[in-house]
């Protein structure tokens, strides 16, 4: 997709379908669906600095076990390891800083993975503890309706 800011809505309803594809819970969908938002956000705005010509990608992979979110942006990456914990005493009060903070608490894994040239991929996967691609319901992820 083009980086533009009104497409974003699109990619958080994308997900919440695929989740419910997936029989995930309400919480789970909507924490997943909130990661992909704020890495596309971050994508849009930081990545290629809100340049429509630059093209934000995001990639939804369903394995057995898992699934995998790619955002993937044209900018010229970030180091994630130097971004602040927003819970601090001086970042507490600051508006933005809290993305890759709620990615990472809403996911079982992170990525950062930045290419000189080409960009930043965000890549994220939430297991599902099922064999066929759905949650195991013994493992408390669907409410087994």
């Amino acid at each position: 997709m083009a980086s533009r800011v009104e497409y974003l809505n699109l990619l958080h309803a994308a997900t919440s379908e695929i989740c419910q594809i997936l029989d995930l819970d309400e919480d789970t969908t909507m924490n997943l669906s909130l990661a992909v938002h704020e890495a596309a956000v971050n994508a849009v705005k930081h990545g290629n600095r809100m340049d429509s010509a630059k093209q934000v990608k995001v990639i939804y992979t369903i394995e057995k076990d898992k699934l995998i979110l790619e955002v993937k942006d044209q900018g010229s990456g970030f180091a994630a390891e130097n971004v602040e914990d927003p819970r601090s005493s001086g970042n507490i009060d600051k508006a933005s800083g809290r993305g890759v903070f709620l990615m990472r608490h809403f996911v079982d894994e992170i990525e950062f993975q930045s290419v000189p040239g080409q960009g930043l991929t965000v890549c994220m996967v939430k297991n599902l503890g099922g064999t066929d691609g759905k949650p195991d319901p013994a493992s408390g992820g669907s409410d087994g309706e």
